[in-house]
């Protein structure tokens, strides 16, 4: 759901200083998206703790994370040429590419004040622990999702990859267990396929990981990993994302007793077989 949505579905609840709050973020959602809690108060002549309460009325743990939500609603509309055309506007004068690895050092650098160490090995853990790994993504999502699911069965993990939320998923999930693992990757936009991914499993007690981009309007997870992917409302690539699959496979290498290295040589040896001319 949007944050529009979620306003509208607990409007019974909101007090009128709720509701001058409301008004003055979506007056101008661009601008009220990026406001701090005490300028947002000041424009509604409500006092400052107020945001902080609306927030929580709306079931966000936070002002900030309400904000976040209200970006992400922004970020949705906008359509590829929109996000394309600010890219090339910012790189204008200087070099595209400098300009494209600065966007991406920058979103790389920024991971670790979203993403933690103990996210990672507290995600791994799960995933070191699953029967089997089922790893779910749609468009750009589905790429980074069978690369994953590739190098993890390189390493010794039982992992599938569904790209599409069709016969494909339900195939995928007739043989889902509660001692497995379902990974969903969504960007941008809401995933309605994710979510009923999402929520099969849990119907049958399976645990659940989410990496994403947005704050709002994704399926409620065990464990979520939520990291921004660049500037926002600009073109972005797989890069901070594949960061973190990346992490956790070398978590799993670190911490599998040999595992993931034993079937890692057995691939070497196997790909070098492959490779032989024969005689």
């Amino acid at each position: 759901m949007s944050l529009a949505e979620i306003i509208a579905a607990q409007q019974d609840k909101l007090s009128d200083a709720d509701r001058r709050l409301v008004d003055v973020l979506l007056a101008d959602k661009a601008a009220g998206s990026f406001l701090p809690a005490h300028l947002v108060a000041s424009k509604a002549g409500v006092h400052a703790s107020t945001a902080g309460r609306l927030a929580r009325k709306l079931g966000f743990s936070s002002y900030r994370d309400m904000r976040g939500a209200l970006q992400d609603t922004i970020l949705a509309d906008l359509d590829a040429s929109v996000r394309v055309r600010r890219r090339l506007k910012r790189a204008e004068g200087h070099s595209l590419l400098g300009s494209v690895i600065e966007g991406e050092i920058s979103a790389l650098a920024a991971l670790p004040s979203q993403v933690s160490d103990a996210d990672i090995v507290h995600a791994a853990r799960l995933l070191r622990d699953a029967n089997t790994i089922l790893a779910f993504g749609e468009g750009h999502a589905s790429s980074l999702a069978e690369i994953f699911v590739r190098r993890l069965v390189r390493s010794g993990y039982g992992a599938r990859h569904v790209g599409h939320a069709d016969w494909q998923a339900a195939d995928a999930l007739l043989s889902l267990t509660a001692q497995d693992i379902v990974v969903v990757f969504v960007f941008r936009h809401a995933s309605p396929g994710a979510s009923r991914v999402v929520s099969y499993a849990q119907t049958i007690g399976a645990t659940t990981l989410l990496v994403t981009d947005r704050h709002a309007g994704m399926p409620v997870c065990d464990t979520q990993l939520v990291a921004a992917r660049g500037n926002e409302g600009e073109f972005h690539s797989l890069s901070v994302p594949m960061a973190i699959c990346n992490t956790l496979i070398l978590e799993l290498s670190r911490t599998d007793h040999g595992r993931s290295l034993a079937k890692l040589a057995k691939v070497d040896t196997l790909q070098r077989m492959f490779r032989e001319r024969p005689d």
